[in-house]
């Protein structure tokens, strides 16, 4: 049996990221369009891919703030000091 409130967050979560669409990665768009499909019709929803809409939802918010460009992301590298 279909669990209404949590497959009603996750089409509320994929309204949300869709109205983002042009500032998803390249891996973003690929998994959205996965979990969109995924949720076109009244499935059980899952805690994880809750947790990747809430995620690619956070990654833009954190890209914005930095002004990072999506699709200069993937191949940007961050050298980290190693002891």
């Amino acid at each position: 049996m279909v669990k209404l409130v949590e497959f009603t967050d996750i089409l509320n979560l994929i309204e949300k990221v869709e109205a983002q669409a042009p500032k998803l990665s390249a891996n973003e768009r690929e998994l959205f369009a996965h979990l969109k499909a995924k949720y076109a019709e009244p499935v059980t929803g899952s805690f994880d891919d809750k947790t990747c809409l809430e995620v690619i939802l956070r990654n833009i918010e954190i890209r914005e703030g930095y002004r990072l460009d999506p699709g200069d992301v993937a191949a940007r590298r961050i050298d980290l000091e190693r002891k």
